[in-house]
């Protein structure tokens, strides 16, 4: 059970009242029923409101908005929240709670959760209600990867400090923004079953992407580590069948690089090459690696090892300068890693020092308050 149909099943409870969704094309029920059509059919659903990327998947990432449309169903306005100063929608005085039912990867550069804390911020002290219908993180609740961000180094892809891979669900985020940001909302979460040691595969559900590079569960395991090169001059595969799975630039040996990065627990590697259909190095030739991933891989460390290989390697390899998601001074990969610590590990440091990056901190301890699965 998803935290959609706990809700569905208590929805008589809330009759008289007005709803907003936060969702896109990804939310659905466990018989598989788009979430927006479910909740229409029950309760008085006046708008929908979108993250990155659109309702439908239509934008693809990094400063790309999307306008204004109305769901072609229910007749209803969809409204793009994503933007560089994301506006309440104008259906703001017509909805009583909003619900919140989206599917999160679990990491910490994936934008849902921020726009869901922007969200939070616009509406405490309004009296709205939030109702989060959670969903299970799809990498489990158990693995925890990579320093906190550092403030700092705070914009749309990191607002708090939380790890690269934080293994919390959206309604346990939820919690801990309203408590430690002292936000003046009621927020109620209709909880999914799950415990923390499921990955996706285990829940018995189709994998819809939640957003249009994230096609398979693989490339979700991948994600957190191989993101970070969306800040560098190396294709992270967008543009191919295998986004964040394909790594390379033309300028690279997929052998020598292969042969340098060696076996890493976790991923199976191969040399690999690839023409990207758009996005960086568009309809060029591209070598590198493919990452094949396992169920215990440590994505972070996977990325890390790669991209310290690949920049020791290659004097072609770069850092890309802003802007990134907004930022207009950050350099991209350190908003993306949350530090600069990391760009400077990749560009002098040793392999011995890797550890210290992938170490959250105090941050398991801090997030146990706000855990409710087992």
């Amino acid at each position: 059970m998803l935290g959609i149909d706990n809700f569905l099943s208590q929805a008589h409870r809330f009759m008289g009242l007005s709803f907003a969704l936060f969702a896109n094309q990804a939310s659905f029920t466990s018989s598989l029923i788009p979430s927006e059509l479910a909740l229409g059919e029950i309760v008085n659903l006046v708008g929908i409101i979108a993250p990155q990327h659109g309702f439908y998947h239509e934008a693809q990432a990094n400063m790309r908005e999307n306008p204004s449309r109305t769901h072609p169903l229910l007749k209803i306005p969809i409204h793009p929240f994503y933007s560089s100063s994301p506006q309440l929608p104008p259906f703001m005085e017509e909805f009583d709670v909003l619900l919140v039912d989206i599917q999160d990867v679990g990491v910490r550069v994936y934008t849902y959760i921020w726009s869901l804390l922007i969200l939070m911020r616009k509406l405490s002290g309004s009296g709205k209600v939030i109702f989060i219908l959670d969903r299970p993180n799809p990498l489990g609740g158990e693995l925890i990867e990579g320093r906190p961000l550092e403030e700092e180094f705070s914009s749309l892809v990191g607002l708090v400090p939380i790890p690269m891979i934080h293994g919390m669900t959206v309604g346990e985020m939820a919690l801990m923004f309203r408590q430690e940001l002292s936000l003046n909302l009621e927020v109620e979460i209709f909880r999914a079953e799950w415990r923390r040691d499921l990955k996706y595969p285990d829940l018995d559900f189709p994998w819809r992407n939640p957003s249009p590079n994230l096609p398979s569960f693989s490339s979700v395991l991948v994600y957190g580590g191989t993101v970070m090169f969306e800040g560098t001059n190396i294709s992270e595969g967008r543009g191919t069948t295998r986004p964040f799975q394909y790594i390379g630039a033309p300028f690279i040996d997929p052998y020598e690089l292969w042969r340098q990065v060696g076996k890493i627990d976790g991923a199976e590697l191969f040399p690999i090459g690839f023409t990207p259909t758009f996005d960086k190095y568009q309809g060029k030739e591209c070598f590198g690696l493919e990452i094949i991933p396992k169920g215990n891989i440590r994505p972070l460390r996977t990325g890390l090892i790669i991209a310290k290989r690949i920049f020791s390697m290659w004097k072609e390899a770069a850092f890309l300068s802003p802007p990134y998601e907004y930022e207009q001074k950050k350099l991209p990969f350190d908003i993306i890693t949350g530090s600069d610590a990391f760009r400077k590990w990749i560009e002098e440091g040793h392999m011995a020092d890797l550890e210290p990056l992938l170490d959250p901190g105090d941050f398991p301890e801090k997030r146990r308050d706000f855990l409710f699965y087992p």
